[in-house]
């Protein structure tokens, strides 16, 4: 089909009704499954090859329109007395839970927060965390959510950015706000002890070794000023407040503003909605993965990022887990979290699981009670999955790592494997209420399947906008012919006939030599990361000072314990290897072993850190140079 009919296709579909697109979804499963025939064409957005794999029920599911308080409560209220969360062996009910939530309500609303406020909430996974998220989605108010871990002037930007007056944090951090307060900035803060919610016999100790050290109780170390109180002040306080707090739900209300990871370019604030959070949970849920209310979820990413308030919380809770919270993840103990909890669901980021299939620890054990290793944040190298699938089936595992796509601007998540199509190298398939396709970057020119283009991704989890950030809103969702707002996501990939997505790289990480080739960093650590003694490998820019533009790639790699005696003769192998495997122009100009890489606060590998790194040194000219720096 040519572009012009293809437009005119698009602007047809765009006029179907709800009812009207459900309908065509179940009659192109029908095709996919070979139950009729009829024609299809070469484009993703039009064909939907993935319907395929979802039931007709599946497809015939509405997203919930209400608050994630509501569907919380709609999914829950008839097991009250089943377990909602775990805090270091203290249990707390799904009844208990909406009392706490009810309570914290009352205290927002008694502390002046009203409808669409914004709150800087700062918090690690603790039960407070939790209570204030559905709380803020109770009472119709805005949460800005923020990595406590952040610099004192990060905070400080996310807080003047939004205007937030009233800032509760984890009060090991509490000296990072206090001078807001004394300004004027700030008119309340609330301090809050991740020993809160502990079991009473860990609070009067208050030893827990996981988070003793960084997450310690530093009330008596900060002297709170007069705009400041605790916790328990806090619900104190609330008890005064005898109206009711719920309110009514408004479509397309802000409910979160995540701030993105920063990791290629300026941090913005993701303004996400109840309905965003409400339907990355169902939808994944709906991708068939055998999630049931008995099962258990270990909850390690936080609320201050989109994967994880969606996915790592709302989605278990949604079903009826039981959610294990653990405030301060530690990668080089994920180990003792799977033996000490057994649980059946989890997710993470792919540097996780390099952890895990070298643990010791974990050697003898039977990891049979493992339903959904899920993985997804980053992307993860094909050579690292297919060890921890090997580790998987070797300690008795049925599952394969659940691998997914999404990014900060799409709720975390949108896309996931089943097992019919979890192929290596894949994201999976889109969800079901969830459209994606490959187009020219940057434009609205739709590309076949096999072919390489622009991510783009249209559906129920799109973000609402960043906030107060028009052009960077606009420079990212676009609306395209079909009458739908499509994100732009920056990064290449391409889509086979089966639906199965495959991202190739970010556009910011494509590099473009002087003389116009492109290069993929990715293909390069594909290369390098098949070597058997490397264990990591990341491929930055580097400029090329032997012509007035342009960039080269750079290596850098991490060897496996055992090879690090013969750095030198691995040199000369990595350096046959590329050669062979990789074009001319794409070969690196220099390449660097070190120990580690360096990561952000939730375990991403930090390009920026790496290509700040190499700035700070001679620059290498196009001249292959073929060196090991030590």
């Amino acid at each position: 089909m040519n572009k012009e009919d293809l437009i005119k296709l698009k602007e047809k579909l765009s006029k179907l009704s709800d009812l009207e697109e459900k309908e065509r979804d179940l009659y192109l499963r029908k095709l996919h499954t070979s139950e009729i025939q009829g024609p299809l064409i070469d484009c993703a957005s039009i064909d939907k090859p993935w319907l395929k794999y979802y039931t007709a029920d599946q497809i015939k599911t509405d997203m919930p329109k209400m608050s994630a308080y509501s569907y919380l409560y709609q999914q829950n209220s008839k097991y009250l007395g089943r377990t909602a969360l775990s805090y270091y062996g203290k249990k707390i009910t799904f009844d208990e839970l909406f009392s706490k939530i009810e309570e914290t309500a009352k205290s927002l609303k008694a502390m002046g927060v009203k409808e669409n406020d914004i709150v800087t909430i700062s918090m690690p996974n603790t039960p407070e965390a939790v209570y204030l998220f559905y709380a803020m989605s109770k009472i119709g108010a805005i949460a800005n959510m923020v990595d406590p871990r952040t610099s004192a002037e990060g905070i400080h930007k996310y807080i003047e950015e939004t205007k937030s007056d009233k800032v509760i944090i984890v009060d090991s951090y509490y000296n990072k706000v206090k001078l807001l307060s004394e300004n004027g900035t700030v008119n309340k803060i609330i301090a809050v002890s991740p020993a809160e919610s502990l079991p009473l016999g860990l609070r009067l100790g208050y030893k827990v070794k996981d988070f003793i050290e960084s997450l310690k109780d530093s009330s008596k170390k900060n002297k709170f000023n007069k705009h400041t109180m605790n916790w328990k002040q806090f619900i104190i306080n609330g008890k005064t407040y005898t109206s009711k707090t719920e309110t009514e739900f408004i479509p397309n209300r802000p409910l979160v503003i995540e701030h993105t990871g920063g990791t290629t370019g300026d941090p913005k604030g993701v303004v996400l909605s109840n309905e965003n959070i409400n339907a990355v949970a169902l939808q994944s849920v709906l991708t068939g993965i055998d999630m049931q209310r008995e099962h258990n979820w270990l909850d390690i990413m936080p609320t201050f990022i989109a994967y994880g308030v969606g996915m790592g919380l709302h989605l278990p809770l949604t079903i009826g887990m039981e959610t294990i919270l653990i405030p301060q993840f530690d990668p080089q103990k994920f180990d003792e979290l799977l033996i000490k909890y057994k649980p059946i669901h989890m997710i993470g980021v792919p540097s996780y699981w390099g952890t895990i299939i070298k643990s010791k620890k974990l050697a003898k054990k039977d990891l049979s009670y493992i339903i959904a290793p899920t993985v997804g944040g980053d992307a993860m190298d094909m050579t690292l999955e297919q060890q921890a699938n090997t580790f998987l089936k070797e300690h008795n595992c049925s599952s394969k790592i659940v691998k997914g796509y999404g990014m900060t601007e799409v709720t975390g998540g949108v896309s996931g494997t089943v097992d019919e199509n979890n192929e290596i190298g894949s994201v999976g398939i889109p969800f079901v209420k969830t459209t994606i396709s490959v187009f020219e970057p940057g434009s609205e020119n739709e590309l076949g399947y096999n072919k390489d283009g622009e991510i783009c991704i249209t559906g129920p989890n799109i973000m609402l906008g960043y906030y107060e950030n028009e052009e960077a809103t606009n420079a990212i969702l676009k609306r395209h012919a079909d009458g739908k707002l499509w994100i732009h996501t920056g990064d290449i990939g391409h889509i086979k006939e089966n639906g199965s997505i495959f991202i190739v790289d970010r556009i910011k990480r494509m590099m473009i030599r002087y003389d116009g080739f492109k290069i993929f960093p990715s293909l390069i650590e594909s290369v390098i990361g098949s070597h058997k003694a490397v264990e990591a490998c990341k491929v930055v820019a580097i400029a090329d000072s032997g012509h007035r533009q342009g960039k080269l790639p750079k290596a850098h790699i991490v060897l496996k314990d055992d090879f690090k005696p013969y750095q030198e003769q691995i040199m000369l192998e990595i350096q046959e290897l590329c050669a062979t495997q990789l074009p001319e122009y794409a070969q690196p100009v220099d390449y660097k072993f070190r120990n580690s890489l360096p990561l952000t606060p939730i375990g991403k590998i930090d390009y920026l850190a790496l290509e700040n790194e190499d700035s700070n040194i001679n620059n290498i000219s196009s001249e292959r140079v073929l060196t090991m720096r030590r």
